[in-house]
């Protein structure tokens, strides 16, 4: 419970701050400006799901198992580093070729220069570490000093739609500031011990990760995709329209990740005894979850044209729409979480839910263009509430909860 505790105050940093930012941002940068750094993020975003590289779950996974043994936990940590350098590196060369190539992006390649701190704090700030070694109430305070941070720069020192750049640059900065402050506090976000990766264990690592790469990223790549292609087909500021509808979901999915990241190290620790052990927790979290996401998703649709004009003002009405499309993505999010991370990678379920995410982004892939084109903003909503709504559905069907689980754990529907 103090984990989950902890894990709430970084999570209402996380989204909650940047939620509250917002509102400054539009009416400082405008929709023009602003947008142009959401898609500029959307871009470089693609480089941070690469680092990821499905290192978040497993990672975090290993190092929660063998937590008592130094030596495998200095391993696990040096050769995850290695690998998300090596990944970074190549991920830059990639991104570079595509702006160089394509007039759209060639335009504001400075903006998108300076939201390269958001891959690079990606790596440098290990989140996956601390999660796996459960010093979650230390990720809390140097994530929330760092938000702090941010937001004062941002407040002090963005006054204007000139500001542009050094906007990018702070807004991309928040996991930078959160090892500057970790510095600063004398915590340690990395082993006492080093450990020199061999090519041979960088090798390994990505060839053990590969399946979990694939997996997670078809599904979080179409979340910088919705945006990039909107950015693309409708301008910067329908960008803008539907980020605002975003973060404010996003903000009400905060309520539930720090659950969820609490009980992932646990429940890995639970189901590598047996699955019996493990089940019985997840049971209680969805128990407690489900119900209070659903509550609060259909209470936020209901008052979304309040929300919005607190957020975004009256000149963003338009997100509401938008934003009442995505109410369902909490959701769909919160029964995808519990199943994918706590269960299905917990019990080595990797594979299937590889194919599973495989199968959300393309279909995502599928039917984005012509929502979008049709829809703009709302066909970017709808689109990713489709695809994130067939996840836990596939989930199920591969865990065979409806028939089995349901009966055993009278686990609640998801």
């Amino acid at each position: 419970m103090g984990n989950a505790l902890s894990l709430y105050a970084v999570q209402g940093l996380n989204y909650l701050v940047p939620l509250l930012l917002v509102p400054y941002l539009l009416r400082t940068l405008g929709p023009q400006s602003y947008g142009t750094i959401i898609l500029a993020q959307a871009v470089m975003g693609y480089a941070v799901t690469a680092t990821d590289y499905g290192f978040t779950l497993t990672a975090a996974r290993d190092i929660s198992v063998v937590r008592d043994d130094a030596v495998m936990v200095a391993k696990i940590y040096w050769t995850t580093m290695a690998a998300k350098a090596v990944l970074l590196l190549a991920s830059f060369v990639v991104i570079a070729a595509v702006v160089a190539l394509t007039p759209k992006l060639r335009d504001f390649w400075t903006v998108i220069a300076c939201c390269g701190v958001l891959a690079l704090g990606n790596i440098a700030f290990p989140q996956w570490y601390l999660q796996g070694l459960e010093r979650l109430r230390e990720a809390a305070l140097i994530q929330a000093l760092a938000k702090i941070v941010s937001a004062v720069a941002v407040i002090t020192l963005i006054h204007s739609p000139a500001d542009l750049l050094l906007a990018a640059f702070i807004l991309s900065a928040h996991q930078l500031a959160g090892v500057a402050a970790a510095l600063c506090l004398g915590q340690n976000i990395a082993p006492q011990r080093f450990y020199m990766p061999t090519a041979t264990d960088i090798r390994c690592a990505l060839v053990s990760g590969w399946h979990m790469f694939i997996g997670s990223a078809s599904v979080t790549l179409y979340g910088y995709t919705n945006v990039f292609v909107l950015g693309i087909f409708c301008g910067e500021s329908a960008v803008a329209i539907y980020n605002v509808a975003f973060k404010i979901v996003y903000a009400l999915q905060s309520l539930v990740s720090p659950v969820i990241q609490a009980v992932y190290p646990r429940a890995s620790k639970l189901f590598s005894l047996s699955a019996d052990e493990g089940w019985p927790l997840v049971v209680r979290v969805a128990r407690l979850l489900m119900p209070a996401i659903a509550v609060a998703s259909v209470a936020l649709a209901v008052w979304a044209p309040a929300v919005v004009a607190v957020v975004g003002g009256r000149a963003y009405l338009e997100a509401v729409p938008v934003l009442r499309i995505l109410c369902a993505l909490p959701i769909c999010l919160t029964a995808s979480s519990l199943l994918a991370q706590c269960v299905m990678v917990n019990q080595g379920l990797t594979r299937p839910l590889v194919r599973i995410y495989i199968g959300v982004g393309l279909l995502n892939l599928v039917i984005l263009p012509g929502l979008v084109w049709y829809y703009a903003a709302r066909g970017a909503a709808l689109s990713l509430v489709l695809a994130e709504l067939l996840g836990p559905l596939l989930m199920m069907r591969s865990l065979d909860i409806g028939r089995h689980q349901l009966l055993k754990q009278r686990l609640p529907l998801l």
